[in-house]
């Protein structure tokens, strides 16, 4: 992994290397000029070890996330790039057809033999060039008649064995390299997935069908997975089931003497070093070529590119969505220190009154907290790496469908990236706590007396809100002119949240100046997606706002909840005839926190940051799951069949018929779709200057598919009074197409896929006026225009991708199709997952893939939702910062109340009431973090949902009650735990020394 947020890793690891010489250099100089109060900051750690030890885990939970997504990204990166350095083997650059290179319709979509002599000609003595090597392929179906097991699609490819010098890629298992060569013209390798798919054997025949007719071969050796041993991944499918043979024979097979797929060319150098020369090689080859129609293709190198690309996604993913457990540590961090100047405020105070400066109390602090700091973010990255060992266990399984191992590996760059910046930010934040439990009254600490509560703020105060209010109206402005979501709200917000300030200043009370200016950033948080989203200028947004949104609805329902908690401390005394001998515990649980406001306000909002998080990404996700799982997201079929390019079918009902073991009478409708050549594709522009061409899949429909398809639209063209009068619009009109709702939504992305996208289109718009869009084949150059009516449901787009237009368009572009497939409708009370194996196995010899559309959709939906439990699971890290909180919160409030706890024992308090009361205390904070924060993920869920923007996914609101109560049931229960021991100690007080405890 090389680049994060696209910075460089290397000068990220530097600059952090750099603050880190910072921090370390500010200790040593506490050290060198201040020696005792260092060792009165670092003689406390060893003094209390179970606090000591929750210190450690709240400080590297920041460290032990960040270290975690950033192995994760460098096990993706280098599990990916090893796969792609295995399967392409000395391959690094290849020789293809270039559609996009001429447009007349004067050249044949594959590269003529005859251009292998031209390159070595030319480039036969270049010493950055160890091999070329013509390569023909085609998919085929394979039957094994010993096992009776077949692959429906396997490549067969075919290799110049006197050209194989530079390319020792057919290997077998036990690491020997074959000679092509030696192979006879009935004779192949077959690759090690081929194997594992037709549970062949060495010696076993095979059957290959081509147009129908089977040609034997037999398996002389298993080899490995290579691009030359047919492990070629197409869109059509995962598989990578292959065998090699001499070219000449694939050649006579195919029919295409004289042709080739592509040339591949090896650099000098091993398989990954060679990939060095892969820019240098590939403009000598480029030079060379004569062909017009034939470019060169850097194939390895864009890979790779790709591999490391993916791995920085990941990293850049699980970073953002641990920003919100890494904001719940840092508010960790600032509650233990000044929790901790709470605990030592008479010694403080002592130090004050024999001459130490509030500086050295910083220092103090200081060296404390960067000692607990540099062992707690060493522990954090080493549990980092663990933890992501064991989300590479659950990826394992995910990435196993497209047969990439995954492997753990991390790199020495990731570590100390991730423990620099531990160290930084928690650095910062204690230098910025230190420096605020510093100013203290020397006479109150000495007395240990609370600080008194001001009525009204300081200047200061004053001075500094205004400054905030400014501040935030610049961000605000910065949106507007940007038209950038992100600074528009945080301006907003911070300027509310600085009118507290402002207001406190004129001496009104805390109460309502809280609660009003908390209810005001709640509520425009609530509404900005909902009833205001349509005011004010048009700005857009990106995951940042999740973030964003989580922090102020977090901090201003906070705000609202300390301030106005005691109404449950009345509302409990009122209940007090049924709670009978439970009430004295639950009054003292309820009053201590409300006393604390602090305290009780920071532990309830990391608690409810995380669990804000992690409901939110729950409820989007449950309702999205809804969408394409619904019925109508079929589009009125049930199984879709897939044709082998070089076994077309044409007629289905015909080619069942004619095999007799499936009963076409079960079917209610059949359609067609067809498709150009996958190498070729299809281009798609706006008509003007402006636009270039770009490629997107089209589809042909058959009148079948037009008229019996059930594929609603969320945008269709005015004139059409719903969606089956543009399907017939489609089947009786030429030029007219609809495409799916990815092309028109905004942030479309596909890393690697097509290009063409709607700019300027308003996806939520219900109607919508024709639009005009050229159609273009790569390869002949014919253009064809279109007329755009329609837009495909969201829900629908991810089953039938693409543009759709009919037969009659598709062949005037693009002529005959390169392959076919087949929507069938079963009638009622037939099961598609069976009709559709059986179909399978009636066409085995075609290499027809036949599938059930739900089946399809719900194993698609199954990976995506492994994939979004683990960043889920990740995100519950998290908790543990609350979790740890409560902890810290009760092992203090056992020494803050020894005499408390005495006297009450005293009065009558049994031991189980003194516990109980404890944990009661921990149970409310953590229960009232918990709602809030699975409050403000279905209120923020459902605004979003609800609003304009999703309109045309016409869902409906679901809550995932399951998924709520297991976070808040795990929420709570390790908030329970954590408060077992500490109140134990405080039920084990002795009286008469809890009540001479000073």
């Amino acid at each position: 992994m090389d680049e994060l947020f696209g910075l460089s890793m290397d000068y990220i690891m530097i600059a952090l290397l750099i603050l880190l010489a910072i921090s370390l250099a500010t200790v040593a100089y506490v050290v060198l000029r201040n020696r005792i109060m260092f060792k009165m900051g670092v003689r406390n750690i060893p003094r209390r070890m179970a606090q000591t030890v929750l210190i450690v885990i709240g400080l590297m939970l920041s460290t032990l996330i960040i270290s975690a997504a950033l192995t994760t990204g460098d096990t993706v990166d280098r599990s990916i790039t090893n796969w792609v350095y295995e399967i392409a083997g000395h391959a690094d650059e290849i020789v293809e057809f270039d559609a996009e290179k001429i447009g007349d319709g004067t050249a044949e979509p594959f590269v003529p033999e005859s251009t292998v002599a031209e390159l070595e000609a030319a480039l036969g003595d270049d010493p950055d060039i160890d091999g070329i090597v013509p390569t023909l392929f085609e998919p085929v179906p394979v039957i094994n008649p010993r096992t009776g097991l077949s692959s429906p699609s396997a490549f067969l490819t075919g290799a110049d064995p006197e050209r194989m010098d530079g390319f020792p890629d057919i290997i077998s298992l036990d690491g020997e390299v074959l000679d092509l060569g030696a192979l006879a013209s009935d004779e192949i390798y077959l690759n090690e997935s081929g194997q594992e798919e037709l549970d062949a054997q060495i010696g076993d025949t095979l059957q290959v069908f081509v147009v129908g007719m089977p040609t034997t071969f037999k398996v002389v050796d298993i080899v490995k997975d290579k691009y030359i041993t047919g492990a070629l991944t197409t869109e059509e499918g995962q598989s990578q089931d292959g065998m090699v043979t001499r070219l000449d024979v694939a050649q006579r097979l195919f029919d295409r003497e004289g042709e080739v797929d592509f040339i591949g060319i090896s650099n000098r150098g091993g398989v990954r070093d060679g990939m060095a020369l892969s820019d240098t090689v590939a403009e000598k080859v480029e030079a060379a070529l004569t062909n017009p129609s034939l470019s060169v293709e850097k194939i390895k190198q864009d890979t790779v590119e790709m591999a490391e690309l993916i791995g920085n996604v990941m990293s850049t993913m699980f970073l953002v969505m641990g920003l919100f457990s890494i904001a719940a540590g840092i508010l960790l961090i600032f509650m233990i220190f000044v929790m901790l100047a709470a605990e030592r405020k008479p010694e403080m105070g002592m130090a004050r009154a024999v001459g130490s400066k509030r500086s050295q109390l910083v220092h103090a602090f200081l060296s404390e907290g960067m000692a607990y700091n540099l062992g707690a973010a060493l522990v954090g990255a080493g549990l980092g790496v663990l933890v992501a060992i064991a989300m590479t266990r659950v990826m394992a399984g995910m990435f196993a469908q497209i047969n990439i191992d995954i492997t753990p590996h991390v790199t020495p760059r990731s570590l100390i990236i991730a423990y620099c910046l531990g160290v930084v930010v928690t650095f910062i934040t204690v230098v910025i706590s230190s420096w605020r439990v510093s100013r203290l009254n020397i006479v109150r600490a000495l007395r240990d007396i609370p600080e008194p509560t001001y009525r009204r703020a300081r200047l200061r105060t004053l001075v500094f809100g205004i400054i905030a209010i400014l501040f935030g109206v610049f961000l605000a402005w910065v949106g507007v002119s940007s038209g950038v979501l992100a600074p528009f709200t945080l301006g907003v917000s911070i300027s509310l949240l600085s009118l507290a300030a402002v207001m406190r200043y004129f001496a009104l009370p805390e109460r309502p100046v809280f609660t009003i200016v908390g209810l005001a950033v709640l509520a425009y948080w609530a509404l900005w997606s909902g009833p205001l989203e349509d005011v004010g200028p048009e700005m857009s947004g990106d995951i940042e706002m999740f973030f964003l949104s989580g922090i102020f609805m977090v901090a201003s329902s906070t705000f609202v909840i300390v301030y106005n908690a005691d109404i449950l401390l009345h509302a409990i005394e009122r209940a007090g005839g049924w709670l009978g001998r439970l009430l004295p515990a639950l009054r003292i649980a309820v009053a201590y926190p409300l006393a604390n406001k602090f305290r009780t306000g920071m532990t309830l909002a990391m608690i409810a940051l995380v669990v804000f998080a992690v409901i939110m990404m729950s409820v989007m996700n449950t309702n999205f799951d809804a969408v394409f799982l619904r019925e109508e997201a079929r589009g009125g079929w049930d199984i879709v069949v897939t044709e082998n390019p070089n076994n077309p079918i044409n007629d289905l009902n015909a080619a069942l018929d004619r095999e007799g073991s499936v009963d076409t009478a079960q079917f209610a409708a059949v359609g067609a779709a067809r498709y150009p050549d996958l190498f070729a594709g299809a281009e798609l522009r706006r008509p003007g200057g402006r636009h270039e061409w770009e490629s997107y899949p089209v589809v042909g429909v058959d009148d079948a598919f037009a008229r019996d398809s059930q594929i609603r639209l969320q945008t269709r063209a005015s004139q059409y009074a719903d969606d089956p009068a543009v399907w017939e619009a489609i089947r009786t009109t030429p030029g007219l197409a609809v495409i799916d709702a990815f092309a028109v939504s905004e942030g479309a992305f596909q890393a690697g896929g097509p290009e063409f996208h709607l700019e300027d289109f308003d996806e939520t718009a219900k109607e919508m006026e024709p639009l005009v869009l050229q159609l273009r084949d790569p390869t002949s150059g014919s253009l064809v225009n279109l007329s755009l009516v329609g837009v495909i449901d969201f829900g629908s787009s991810a089953n039938f991708f693409g543009l759709y237009t009919s037969e009659q368009t598709f062949n005037e572009a693009f002529g005959e199709p390169e392959f076919s497939r087949f929507y069938v409708k079963v009638q009622p009370g037939v099961d598609p997952s069976d009709t559709a194996k059986a179909i399978e196995s009636a066409l085995v010899t075609t290499g027809a893939q036949a599938e059930s559309i739900k089946d399809q959709i719900e194993e698609q939906n199954a990976t995506f939702n492994s994939f979004f439990y683990l960043i889920q699971g990740f995100m519950g890290l998290g908790l543990l910062v609350g979790t740890a909180a409560v902890g810290v919160i009760a092992f203090r409030s056992v020494v803050e109340r020894r005499q408390q706890i005495g006297m009450l024992r005293a009065i009558g308090y049994t031991r189980g009431t003194v516990a109980l009361s404890f944990i009661m205390e921990s149970s409310f904070i953590a229960l009232l973090g918990i709602a809030t924060g699975v409050g403000l993920a279905v209120l923020l869920s459902f605004n979003l949902l609800t609003s304009d923007e999703f309109e045309n996914l016409d869902m409906s609101f679901i809550i995932p009650w399951w998924q709520i109560l297991l976070t808040a049931a795990f929420a709570y229960g390790a908030s329970f735990l954590m408060t077992i021991l500490p109140s134990r100690q405080a039920s084990g007080i002795v009286i008469a020394e809890a009540i001479r405890y000073e």
